[in-house]
């Protein structure tokens, strides 16, 4: 198997109002003297090239965007939360049901498909130690704090309301409502930062999630070194552990089956190299550069499983969770609020390239459960 570090690079067309990122070139590894450039001109040479960017996406997209960002991400408030909190303290009540079956299938995760032989290893370009490898590396570099959905967008540039992207766009208004709702029930609870800082379990929570000896979370806390005395900063931390545990785990789950199942799409890896010529490439036809059969057959039935499995639904918490009756009123606004961006974003997939339905309350659990 073969796996890509490619450069691609993406241009708006000309014009005004939205518009969709096209492909105008693509290297297929890091240095010049090794890969040549190659464009829309090149036939299927071009086919080749997308195919190492895809593979490169695919790999990126398991073992970062999905695995270590939603899944490895939660671990740490789910045994943290459990620990210092539990159900009977305000922020634990308002976390757990966020939490439903995350450790489970974390652990599941660990036994049946991260192991040498398992569906993981034989799909992806590495090894299952590469693979282990780019999500502990991963881990490393991501901030908590530069999580939030509004500056993590900021930072990848990608706020230019003429880039046509539903990501960002659905996102916005699921993080908002999150962020309402949270913002109501923190009030009921902390009238202001005294009361914050006060609290002795919500302290050793933080310390926890930060600590070497705990969780390790990197840049969590006013500081980013487990510092909680605000309840500015405690309804940004619960709106981005509530958003990750949900909406962006639905974001990057639920589209396993419906595209990352195909290969010629998504391929987990090349089985030919990157092509370095037109004369070699006319000797390595583009079907030998996908996956076997066997292969092919396995990712389907792996992701459509992985990205087919709904479980509960953002904001539809157990009845009589909730015996502050005080909450009760924002949350039937958040949930009102959830029906409302679901008939706003099923408006605006009438009208895109394609529908993008992974923002859809509907279709967007309450935690990682699958």
């Amino acid at each position: 198997k073969y796996g890509f570090a490619p450069l691609a690079l993406f241009a708006l067309p000309r014009g005004t109002g939205p518009r969709r990122l096209r492909p105008i070139a693509i290297q297929c590894g890091q240095d010049p003297r090794d890969y040549r450039i190659y464009t829309p001109a090149d036939g299927e040479l071009w086919q080749k090239a997308k195919i190492c960017v895809s593979c490169a996406d695919a790999n990126h997209h398991e073992a970062v965007s999905h695995l270590t960002r939603t899944h490895l991400f939660i671990e740490p408030f789910v045994v943290a939360t459990h620990r210092n909190l539990g159900e009977h303290h305000p922020i634990g009540k308002l976390l757990i049901p966020h939490f439903e079956g995350t450790l489970n299938i974390n652990s599941e995760a660990q036994k049946k498909m991260l192991r040498k032989g398992f569906a993981v290893d034989r799909l992806m370009a590495g090894t299952i130690e590469a693979s282990r490898k780019v999500a502990v590396e991963a881990m490393a570099a991501t901030s908590f704090n530069d999580g939030f959905l509004p500056k993590a967008l900021a930072l990848r540039g990608v706020l230019d309301e003429n880039l046509e992207y539903p990501y960002r766009d659905d996102a916005l208004l699921v993080w908002q409502a999150i962020e309402r709702w949270v913002t109501a029930y923190v009030g009921e609870y902390y009238p202001g930062d005294a009361q914050v800082s006060a609290d002795d379990a919500l302290t050793r929570w933080a310390l926890e999630i930060v600590s070497k000896d705990g969780g390790r979370v990197i840049g969590f806390g006013e500081d980013g070194r487990g510092k909680l005395t605000t309840t500015w900063y405690l309804v940004k931390a619960l709106t981005m552990i509530i958003f990750t545990a949900s909406a962006q785990h639905a974001a990057v789950n639920f589209p396993q089956a419906d595209f990352m199942s195909f290969t010629p799409i998504v391929p987990f890896a090349a089985y030919r190299n990157a092509p370095i010529s037109a004369t070699e490439s006319a000797n390595n036809p583009l079907l030998d550069m996908l996956a076997p059969m066997e292969i092919a057959m396995l990712q389907l039935e792996f992701l459509s499983l992985l990205g087919g499995v709904y479980h509960t639904k953002l904001g539809a918490y157990p009845a009589l969770w909730f015996t502050n009756l005080s909450v009760m009123s924002a949350l039937a606004q958040f949930q009102q609020e959830l029906v409302s961006i679901g008939q706003t974003i099923e408006a605006r997939n009438r009208t895109r390239f394609g529908p993008y339905p992974y923002f859809l309350p509907d279709r967007i659990p309450q935690s990682i459960n699958s």
